[in-house]
């Protein structure tokens, strides 16, 4: 469930989840350059990824 912070800045109600993405990229020697963390709408969302790797 959503932060009283989160609720205020999606503009969500108090009974509305939410989707926490969480994502660490690594580099080809195995240590992390990149993290995204994502809050959405869970109601708003639909994800889909393709990953091409090589």
């Amino acid at each position: 469930m959503p932060s009283a912070e989160e609720r205020e800045i999606l503009r969500l109600e108090e009974d509305h989840p939410v989707l926490r993405l969480s994502r660490v990229t690594f580099d080809s020697d195995d240590r992390p350059f990149q993290v995204d963390i994502m809050v959405m709408p869970a109601h708003r969302q639909r994800l889909h990824y393709e990953i091409q790797i090589g």
